[in-house]
């Protein structure tokens, strides 16, 4: 994205240490100020995709392909979380899901559709029935997961749900209440 679109958030940005302003687009600066809200993972992570949850993923794969022109989805379907490593809420999850992920530029556009058992893809569509984006997933370094993992955790964000899915081993942190969707962290093979 050109610095011209970069803006430091409202309500409150520090001033730029370059210009003194308090509207800058010094990238430095602005990597400055989620260095300091956010912690030094963020700003270091690249989005690797974003997630919506869907309550018919056929439809919905159909949309993107037809509308939107978003063609080859992979298409993994009947996941189950027991024979993924997965958890939820810290206990061993017991549900399964439909997973379709394709390509959009640097990043990919993944589609969820809970098919059974509770998950916190389930839990969104209970307070969502319309369905909707419900996480941002970042790349972190494979070296610097368990770090990265950490450190969120530290700072209040808990594991809400991990798992080693065939592409990646990923960790979902509940930041809902700071920024509306949660948060992904993975490290893809």
């Amino acid at each position: 994205m050109p610095a011209e679109f970069l803006k430091h958030p409202s309500p409150s940005p520090e001033r730029c240490a370059s210009c003194d302003s308090d509207r800058c687009n010094n990238l430095s600066s602005l990597n400055e100020f989620y260095g300091k809200t956010l912690g030094s993972y963020i700003i270091r992570l690249t989005i690797r995709s974003s997630c919506m949850v869907v309550k018919d993923i056929q439809a919905a794969e159909k949309f993107f392909r037809e509308v939107v022109g978003v063609p080859n989805f992979v298409k993994m379907e009947n996941l189950r979380a027991e024979e993924l490593e997965g958890t939820y809420y810290g206990r061993p999850a017991t549900n399964s899901f439909h997973l379709y992920m394709a390509a959009s530029g640097e990043s990919l556009i993944e589609l969820i559709q809970p098919v059974s058992g509770q998950s916190i893809f389930d839990d969104y569509l209970k307070k969502h029935p319309e369905g909707g984006v419900q996480h941002i997933a970042y790349i972190v370094p494979e070296a610097e997961l368990d770090k990265a993992i950490s450190e969120l955790t530290n700072k209040g964000y808990p594991v809400i749900t991990s798992l080693r899915l065939p592409v990646a081993k990923v960790a979902f942190f509940d930041t809902y209440k700071e920024i509306g969707v949660v948060t992904e962290f993975n490290w893809c093979n």
